[in-house]
């Protein structure tokens, strides 16, 4: 592999922002308001609604105009209900952007890790299908012992959304609910040596996958006293030039929207979306997904894969390599598979 090394110069970034919260401290409202400022003049706003409509509340009445001075936003509806899988979040992000959206608010980004279908739905099902008999009775002692290895695949699709969310080039705003956190830490009293456990309280914390927050371009919490404020006291990612446009104390206004899509589009134009290794990805994604032997060979029979593939040979090789090598892995995997299988009988 060539490695190139040039002067750094700053890029423009597609913004992925997260507000968490607890109900009522303003998080659905606080990200339209953002996202008025970020679309501008000739924008659009799109909303991603995992909560039964609510964000419609922001909607004007029919035969109204929105007025953001009093509420009432103007965008796109896209009504999400469950499973909340991340491979459906990238769908319904993806076609917020085909209806031209500019500025995508997605509320709630928590149903992906702890909702109907979610990561941790989907951990909790493959532990108990694990430890589920052939006469359909679950062993309560190995959903505990299949609870590690049922987050195998969940963590993948977590890892692969989050691959897709950095490559976007339309704004996204997160909203995450947030509930109270406390855990239990060992305090020795000097007096008599002995130790005891006391409840320390971490304050609202967002529900999400534990590094989302620290993964996006900047993050804040709000809490239900100070609605619509972000809060230095609890969880965020905002560095001096974030701080800048959010001061604690403050609540968030149309214009800090307009800050903060001046600030991510400083710089020079990012390179054009690379849809030949979109292409490759999506074919290795399939085919790390095969469940068996016959699966993979259905894959890799297709034509339009074969096609693919002597094309990626004679034009992209280094997208070749990354293809030959998903299926190497995949051969690899599938070694003794039956041997294994009936064993496992």
């Amino acid at each position: 592999m060539t490695f190139t090394i040039k002067p750094a110069v700053r890029g423009k970034i597609g913004l992925l922002f997260g507000i968490a919260g607890a109900s009522g401290s303003g998080k659905t409202f606080s990200a339209l308001t953002l996202a008025e400022g970020i679309k501008g003049p000739d924008g659009k706003i799109a909303v991603i609604d995992t909560e039964a409509g609510r964000a419609l509340h922001y909607a004007p009445k029919p035969g109204t105009k929105a007025d953001p001075a009093k509420g009432t936003f103007e965008f796109l509806h896209l009504d999400f209900p469950a499973p909340f899988t991340p491979e459906r979040y990238i769908e319904a992000i993806r076609a917020a952007e085909g209806a031209g959206a500019t500025v995508i608010v997605v509320d709630s980004m928590s149903h992906e890790w702890d909702g109907e279908g979610g990561c941790s739905d989907m951990a909790e099902q493959a532990a108990i299908a694990a430890a589920t008999d052939a006469k359909g009775n679950v062993q309560a002692w190995k959903v505990e012992a299949m609870t590690a290895p049922s987050w195998k695949k969940p963590k993948k699709l977590h890892k692969r959304m989050m691959s897709r969310l950095i490559q976007t080039r339309t704004h996204l705003i997160f909203c995450l609910r947030a509930q109270e956190k406390i855990k239990f830490e060992k305090v020795r009293n000097e007096q008599t040596g002995r130790e005891r456990n006391e409840i320390v309280q971490l304050g609202f914390m967002p529900i999400c996958e534990k590094s989302f927050m620290f993964e996006l371009s900047g993050s804040m919490t709000m809490h239900p006293e100070t609605p619509g404020e972000p809060r230095y006291d609890l969880q965020k990612k905002l560095n001096h030039e974030l701080q800048a446009i959010f001061p604690p104390n403050q609540r968030i206004t149309i214009d800090k929207g307009d800050s903060l899509r001046a600030w991510a589009e400083t710089g020079e134009d990012r390179p054009p979306v690379d849809k030949v290794a979109d292409g490759a990805r999506a074919l290795v994604e399939r085919i790390q997904d095969a469940a068996t032997l016959q699966d993979l060979e259905s894959i890799t029979s297709d034509e339009k894969v074969i096609k693919q593939r002597l094309w990626l040979e004679k034009n992209r090789k280094d997208l070749k390599d990354y293809v030959d090598s998903a299926v190497s892995d995949a051969l690899g995997q599938f070694d003794g598979s039956t041997e294994a299988e009936d064993a496992a009988a």
